[in-house]
This record gives structure tokens, C-alpha cells and sequence, in this order.
């Protein structure tokens, strides 16, 4: 199973990364490619303790069948619903230009591949990293194919 910290694995979506350009068009949702890289280092940021987790959505997502469903069973609904604080139309952060964005999500995958332990998720609360990884990827990959790389 794909693995952010499995070097193949890592290597493949550091590749698709840099195939997105800043006119790369988005298959469904709302996000602007530069916004999406800000969506997904948030997540990362997250796991770093850079960002407060500012809520724990309790439910049954969080039970450990669940969450091991939701990461290795389950695909990902196109437009699913994410954390308040990582909705980048709700939030409406202050997101860098493209390229500016993916030289900080990828220096956060690094951070995160070196990171000796990982705090909890907003929806999945406390995980390993083994779980981490898969999710990372997952995620990655999931919005990767939103904008068709």
C-alpha cells in the first residue's frame, strides 16, 4: 500500500507535484491549483505542531476500524468535506503564488518524512506515523488527480 515514507512512493508524487504548473486546471471543486498546495501543507503543518488543531471532529471516522477503512479501503469522494481550518475558501488564508506554494509543500514533505513523531489529526485523532504516511499519500494523491496529474 503507498506510502509517503516509502521512497517510491515519495518520489512518484514528488514527480506529479512538479507536473502541476500555475494554469493547471482542476477537474471538480472549487480550488485553484496554488490553493490547493496551501490545503495540503496545511495538513502537513498539522502533523508538524506548525498549525493549532482548532477542532477534533468526534465521529465514527475516528474509531481505529474506521479510519483504517477510510485509509486503505474506501476511496475518496471527489469534493469531501475537510477540517474548518484547512477549507481554504472558508478560511481565506493568505496563499503565495504557485511556485512559492510548492516549494513549501514540498519542503514540508521532507520535514514530515524526517519528523520523529507526528501530532493528531483533526478527524482520525492520535496516529503513527505508518498511518500518517498512507494518510499524507492519500491525500496527495487525491488532489493530484483533481488537477489530472
Amino acid at each position: 500500500m503507498e506510502n509517503i515514507f516509502k521512497a517510491q512512493d515519495k518520489g512518484i508524487i514528488v514527480q506529479r507535484i512538479n507536473q502541476l504548473t500555475s494554469l493547471s486546471n482542476r477537474q471538480w471543486g472549487t480550488m485553484r491549483v496554488e490553493e490547493m498546495l496551501w490545503h495540503i501543507r496545511y495538513q502537513l503543518e498539522l502533523a508538524l505542531g506548525l498549525r493549532e488543531r482548532k477542532t477534533l471532529i468526534k465521529s465514527y471516522l475516528s474509531l481505529p476500524v474506521f479510519r483504517w477503512m477510510a485509509l486503505y479501503i474506501i476511496p475518496w469522494p471527489k469534493s469531501s468535506a475537510t477540517a474548518p481550518e484547512m477549507n481554504v475558501k472558508k478560511t481565506n488564508p493568505e496563499v503565495m503564488q504557485f511556485e512559492k506554494e510548492k516549494e513549501l509543500l514540498l519542503q514540508r514533505i521532507t520535514e514530515v518524512e524526517n519528523a520523529t513523531e507526528l501530532g493528531p489529526h483533526p478527524l482520525f485523532g492520535q496516529m503513527n506515523k505508518k498511518l500518517w504516511g498512507r494518510l499524507i499519500w492519500k491525500h496527495i494523491n487525491h488532489h493530484l488527480k483533481q488537477f489530472a496529474v
